[in-house]
């Protein structure tokens, strides 16, 4: 079982790949999203989106666009910097995103469209590895069931066309554009995806996302999804870096490694990597979004999330998370089940 941490704005950067593998790890680290254009244009922040000398070999970055040449030519960027491989982003639905034509707007367009856009990104991959014979590059997507009208046939004929592509591994989160994360997946559109390839010479790997938060949704979703061959996390790989090692741990039917976790070292290792990794003007937003679900291991993680959050610095963040334990002393150190 391939376990991989998700993708997800302001968060899949370096520091948060340091504090997970310092639990355990996991097998594969997904960045968050590198636009194409300002790649190529050499925007003043992408430099700390593409660091890569940390578990450089796990890493799978995740390129978006709007369209299919600047999405090439970044592809041809990323293919110089390790990994494991690229992965074209056509499940993000955020209006600030799809509106502009890229996330899972690639599942809306035109197919042709959408066709010359993944053949162009995976041509680019594999006249790289001809004048790098000793690099593996994989192509994989990460998507969505589609629009909130879509049809199961259509949805499948599309993969179809992407893995005729050369895609070779599939992250499926089985919601539409439009569903939150309060509608349950619908987990048996992986697992029919699985079967879908069933005898297939190109059958790509199929990985299940979405709301797995502890080791009990993970039985669940697997119990769902028998087939599959991963699980993606995101929003849980950042309240519990401890996550994976977990999962593991209960899959292989074994005691977890990791018994205890100090709450408050491991959030101020996290805003040491802030200040190390990520630009200042960074600092704020991403030391918000870690700690807007971070504070749920806490029993009243409401309160002091308000405070972190209305916080002006890293340092002034720090200070009230730690008053929190002046309060609540029992509560620094947390006891994982087995």
């Amino acid at each position: 079982m391939t376990l991989i941490a998700g993708p997800m704005a302001t968060l899949s950067h370096q520091g948060l790949r340091r504090l997970i593998e310092e639990f355990g790890g996991c097998d594969e680290y997904y960045t968050e999203m590198i636009h194409a254009p300002s790649l190529l244009n050499g925007g003043p922040f992408e430099k700390y989106y593409i660091l890569n000398d940390f578990a450089a070999d796990k890493i799978v970055w995740q390129l978006t666009g709007t369209e299919p040449e600047s999405m090439a030519k970044g592809a041809q960027i990323l293919c110089g910097l390790g990994g494991i491989g690229i992965d074209i982003n056509m499940g993000c639905s955020a209006p600030a995103i799809y509106k502009t034509g890229a996330g899972i707007s690639w599942m809306l367009k035109p197919v042709e469209e959408t066709r010359a856009m993944v053949s162009g990104i995976k041509e680019t991959i594999e006249k790289y590895i001809q004048e790098n014979p000793e690099r593996k590059i994989r192509l994989s997507v990460k998507l969505r069931l589609g629009d909130d009208d879509f049809k199961p046939q259509d949805f499948f004929k599309f993969c179809d066309m992407l893995v005729d592509c050369g895609v070779e591994q599939i992250v499926l989160h089985p919601r539409t554009k439009k569903e939150k994360l309060c509608r349950p997946p619908r987990y048996h559109y992986v697992q029919d995806l699985v079967h879908h390839f069933d005898g297939s010479p190109k059958k790509p790997k199929i990985i299940l996302n979405g709301n797995i938060t502890d080791t009990a949704s993970a039985v669940n979703a697997y119990k769902a999804a028998p087939d599959i061959d991963g699980m993606m996390i995101a929003r849980a790989s950042a309240q519990k870096p401890w996550i994976f090692e977990q999962i593991k741990a209960t899959f292989e039917n074994r005691d977890c490694a990791v018994e205890q976790v100090d709450l408050l070292a491991t959030a101020i290792k996290f805003l040491d990597d802030l200040r190390n990794y990520q630009p200042q003007e960074f600092w704020k937003t991403r030391m918000q979004r870690f700690f807007s679900y971070y504070c749920d291991n806490l029993k009243f993680g409401s309160y002091i999330k308000g405070k972190v959050l209305n916080a002006k610095t890293l340092e002034e963040a720090q200070t009230l998370f730690s008053s929190y334990f002046d309060q609540c002393p029992d509560e620094k150190i947390l006891t994982l089940k087995n």
